[in-house]
């Protein structure tokens, strides 16, 4: 059973590096190599604990907001994936630390 499990490490592994290199998205890589996504996620996280290239990057980012009585015009909420909440109108700074905590 033990040689199962290192042979599934290995070719796993061997894929993750091969992915690396290839400049795809994750998701296409799978897609392309028909491994189901979350098996993908599962054995790179096992491949980042034993290589030590964990992110070490925080999950989520303090927001600091000057003034709580102010109202903003065109705010936007830009997450570190790239991702964008844009209001097109003024909305209270006390609204939008609501929605943030």
């Amino acid at each position: 059973m033990e040689s199962t499990d290192q042979t599934a490490q290995q070719l796993m592994f061997s894929l993750i590096e091969i992915w690396k290199e290839s400049g795809q998205s994750q998701i296409t890589f799978c897609k392309e190599k028909d491994i189901a996504y979350h098996r993908f996620h599962y054995w790179l996280k096992k491949y980042n604990d034993l290589n030590g290239t964990a992110s070490a990057t925080p999950s989520f980012s303090q927001v600091r907001v000057a003034s709580l009585n102010s109202t903003s015009v065109n705010t936007e909420v830009i997450y570190p994936d790239g991702r964008k909440v844009i209001f097109h109108q003024p909305i209270e700074v006390s609204f939008l630390r609501n929605l943030l905590a």
